[in-house]
């Protein structure tokens, strides 16, 4: 396996020579491709940033169960579980998820009470376009964006006056089913969107067998409306509900008889209405003004259950935890935005945002402990008490941005930007009561309702900032743009990290209301070509980061205690490659290629290349398109790749590699009937059913067929 690993990378680093690359899925013209990057509609070709698209039509085809199995081929980004199969999160260039903003429809999912970051809320079978920009996309995204962004546009009608769609599916990785439906269409000034999906997943299927407690299940329900009161002047508002029940666990805890765990997530729902109005036009330099709002309400219900016992001939001592959770997060956000076109060379946005999280959060610990001695009579130490916790606090953010192009002499043209973030966090209630009772040989302490300080210290703190960017991109050889980029990147840090004290997961993590935002200073240089022959971008980039958050141990190593702090620095180098050739009418042959290396620096001196981000990662493989019977028959044969993992641990100086992987993976659809409205999609996937996992705590699935029948009108 390690001998394929590094023949594919191999073979596409000698095609690449000093190329670097993002996206090898795209089976349409880069030059025909149309994104939101830049915060107004463009050709990728115009975009400064190395960003991936993925379309409708990639998307409706794809068995992906959520995002971030989507995700999973997008150069540079990572995906990982928290030992589940239904939660996903992302991380951009080896930056950690909190260092990943995940918008939906340019707007914020916040999380300020986890300590694994925002999760991707939103079912496939919602979503139209997904856009990934690698690399700091401050300036226009504002805070959190220091490793990219991961903007999930939904769907908002079609041209047509009706259209319909459904969809079911057969995934083998859980033996799950999944189901969807969705109608659109415009009339007389109206545009419409109706959507409602439903997913159910039993435990995952891995080379070593089941994993108990990797069941989910997910549904959704969306509704768009707008209507255009002049040619000119549109409104609409939009409101859609995800839920989901989502459960985890850990092969680690599995083969301990001593130890037991889980995760159960019993409810993990996002509601969210928005509203908005567009006017374009205006005069010869206002092109566009456009007002957003909206509500937005994140409500997580959670169980972490820890059992450990250890017994030897002198003793025995057992442990055991069990955390019920209840977060909530309600956001207020809106926006203001104006589009100027000042002269012939210079187009000009200008924006304000303004959002408030608020978080309100209830947990109930049970904790029981007790350790005996041999042949004492009673135990040495017992203990079992219950700990309730309350929390209340707010973020409030305002904002405000210009970013400007300008058209220059000679093919190129310029952007360059500045965005000012004033944030303003406050932790205003942070209550812990205890109940339950401690014996040792002293003897017997009881706790009635006692006030105990382990769910945070109230205060405020206020943080604010300037960040700035600069690109150049030069369009004078046909098909063809090359770009430049400075940009920097910030993260204000949230509630958990100012003011909490953490204990779901093990161990304690106290907060620290003297943290300073994250910041970063990325450099990029690219290149895109695209014509009917082929499609190739390119990416080489740098990125210098400072004043991490990390944490630290608190007092002895083996408490369990530590707090966060600013304490680390990365330096990240790397490239992208991609390279789709149309060689013949139904031939495709494509690859995908990333390589990255990331050096972390802790204040102590410590220094490692071993940050658990995999240094190649590649996919590469032969698209095939036939007609067939008055369809289309597609084809695509094809293997993922990746180096191992390694991650150093600053704590117990010790560290972990996760083994690298290839998998081999083919997929069919044939499209048919009238219009070709009618599509069969199969899969079968990791075919040489490779034992391989992102994370330590559980493995992706084995050898599974997959199948998806969709029909429109």
């Amino acid at each position: 396996m390690k001998n394929i690993v590094k023949l594919s990378v191999l073979c596409a680093a000698t095609l690449s020579a000093c190329w670097s690359l993002s996206h090898a899925q795209e089976v349409h013209k880069t030059g025909e491709v149309k994104v939101t990057a830049g915060r107004v509609e463009q050709q990728l070709l115009d975009i400064p940033m190395s960003v991936s698209v993925l379309t409708a039509e990639e998307i409706r085809d794809s068995s992906a169960r959520n995002i971030g199995e989507l995700l999973a081929d997008v150069p540079d980004v990572e995906v990982g579980g928290d030992g589940s199969q239904g939660l996903k999160r992302i991380k951009i260039r080896g930056e950690n998820e909190y260092r990943s903003l995940i918008l939906i429809d340019g707007q914020k999912v916040s999380e300020h009470k986890s300590m694994s970051g925002p999760a991707l809320l939103i079912d496939p079978s919602s979503v139209e376009r997904i856009e990934v920009i690698k690399g700091p996309a401050s300036v226009l995204y504002g805070s959190d964006a220091i490793g990219g962004v991961i903007n999930i546009i939904t769907k908002k009608g079609s041209k047509k006056p009706f259209e319909a769609e459904a969809s079911v599916g057969w995934n083998g990785a859980g033996h799950g089913w999944s189901e969807s439906v969705s109608l659109g269409g415009s009339a007389k000034g109206f545009k419409y969107q109706l959507d409602a999906g439903y997913q159910s997943h039993g435990n995952i299927k891995t080379p070593k067998g089941y994993q108990k407690n990797t069941e989910f299940r997910q549904k959704n329900l969306g509704a768009f409306l707008s209507y255009d009161l002049t040619d000119n002047f549109t409104v609409g508002m939009h409101a859609d509900i995800f839920d989901s029940k989502i459960n985890s666990s850990s092969w680690t805890y599995e083969n301990d008889p001593d130890s037991d765990f889980f995760v159960k997530i019993p409810k993990w729902r996002r509601d969210k209405i928005s509203l908005f109005a567009e006017v374009k036009d205006i005069n010869e330099y206002l092109t566009r003004l456009r007002v957003d709002g909206y509500w937005q309400k994140n409500h997580k219900m959670m169980q972490n259950y820890v059992s450990q016992s250890e017994k030897s001939p002198k003793s025995s001592m057992s442990v055991t935890t069990d955390s019920h959770a209840d977060n909530r997060i309600k956001t207020l956000g809106s926006s203001l935005q104006a589009d100027w076109q000042l002269g012939d060379n210079n187009f000009l946005i200008t924006r304000y945002e303004f959002s408030q999280d608020r978080l309100t959060a209830n947990t109930e610990a049970d904790f029981a402990m007790s350790m005996k001695m041999t042949g004492m009579p009673r135990p040495m130490l017992d203990q079992s008490y219950v700990t309730d916790r309350y929390v209340k606090g707010k973020e409030t953010t305002n904002a405000i941005f210009a970013a400007m192009e300008t058209t220059l002499p000679h093919d190129f043209s310029l952007n360059y930007g500045v965005r000012y973030t004033w944030v303003s966090s406050e932790l205003s209630k942070a209550t812990s009561f205890r109940n339950g009772y401690k014996t040792t040989p002293a003897g017997t302490t009881v706790f009635n309702n006692t006030a105990v300080n382990d769910s945070g210290t109230p205060g405020s703190e206020n943080n604010s900032r300037p960040v700035f960017n600069l690109g150049v991109i030069w369009k004078g050889l046909d098909n063809t743009s090359l770009r430049a980029q400075w940009a920097q990147g910030f993260r204000v840090p949230n509630l958990q990290e100012k003011f909490l004290i953490n204990s779901m997961g093990g161990g304690t993590v106290y907060g620290n209301p003297n943290l300073k935002p994250e910041k970063s200073n990325n450099f990029e240089i690219g290149a895109r070509y695209s014509t009917d022959l082929m499609d190739i971008d390119a990416a080489l980039f740098y990125n210098l980061s400072d004043d991490y958050i990390s944490t630290e141990i608190v007092g002895d190593a083996d408490s369990g205690i530590s707090r966060y702090v600013n304490a680390d620095k990365a330096k990240t180098f790397g490239s992208e490659l991609s390279l789709n050739l149309r060689a013949t009418e139904n031939l495709n042959p494509y690859f995908s290629l990333s390589w990255i290396k990331r050096k972390t620096e802790w204040a102590d001196g410590t220094s490692t290349y071993a940050s658990g981000t995999p240094e190649f990662t590649a996919r590469y493989g032969l698209r095939t398109i036939y007609p067939l019977f008055n369809g289309k028959w597609t084809t695509d044969t094809y293997l993922r790749s990746s180096t191992a993992k390694k991650s150093y641990s600053l704590s117990t100086k010790e560290t972990t590699r996760i083994a690298g992987y290839t998998t081999l993976n083919f997929a069919t659809a044939y499209h048919f009937g009238p219009k070709q409205a009618f599509s069969a999609n199969f899969e079968v996937l990791n075919i040489t059913n490779q034992l391989y996992g992102y994370e330590t705590s559980i493995y992706e699935p084995g050898r599974r067929f997959n199948l998806k029948l969709t029909a429109r009108y």
